[in-house]
């Protein structure tokens, strides 16, 4: 009986340990990029088919996605995540030669909740607030140049393991 106690005090004890260590979760923040179609059809803001989508492929040598040769002027539409599993976002940021492409997103009255004041859309610049750890958002751009044109995406987050990025190469003709 006396054994059966002492393991019960020791148990309790560890409980209340684990339970009071405040841990924290170390997760690689990831971006996630898809649905790549070209000249999308719109109704009441919706899409309703479109021409064909753009595949993507990865390239080791490069170290990049690199996506089917679109020509000047088509539109590319795709969905962007941003994410951090247990921890929170603090930035998004998208990095391309503007002169090249034209990029274009819309954020709905939720994501805008989860930015901070010093987010700049124009740029694609966004600083989130604390406590956010997912978001994502339909974008779209058109191509005004031929070439090969990099487009870098990139997260940060509270992690240890952050930030993480993702380029893309988008060749035009």
């Amino acid at each position: 009986m006396r054994k059966f106690v002492s393991c019960l005090f020791i148990a309790s004890v560890l409980a209340v340990a684990m339970v009071s260590c405040k841990t924290k979760a170390e997760y690689t923040p990831y971006i996630s990029l898809s649905a790549f179609l070209l000249n999308p059809e719109y109704k009441n803001d919706s899409i309703v088919g479109c021409e064909d989508t753009v595949m993507v492929a990865y390239d080791a040598s490069m170290g990049c996605y690199v996506l089917d040769t679109v020509s000047v002027s088509d539109t590319v539409v795709f969905v962007a995540g941003f994410g951090s599993r247990g921890n929170d976002l603090l930035s998004a940021t998208i990095t391309a030669d503007t002169m090249a492409m034209a990029f274009r997103y819309k954020l709905n009255d939720d994501i805008h909740a989860a930015l901070q004041p010093s987010s700049s859309e124009k740029d694609m610049k966004l600083y989130f607030n604390s406590g956010y750890n997912f978001v994502c958002f339909p974008m779209s751009y058109i191509p005004k140049k031929q070439g090969a044109h990099k487009v870098t995406f990139t997260v940060t987050s509270d992690s240890k393991f952050s930030p993480a990025t993702v380029v893309v190469v988008q060749n035009v003709r």
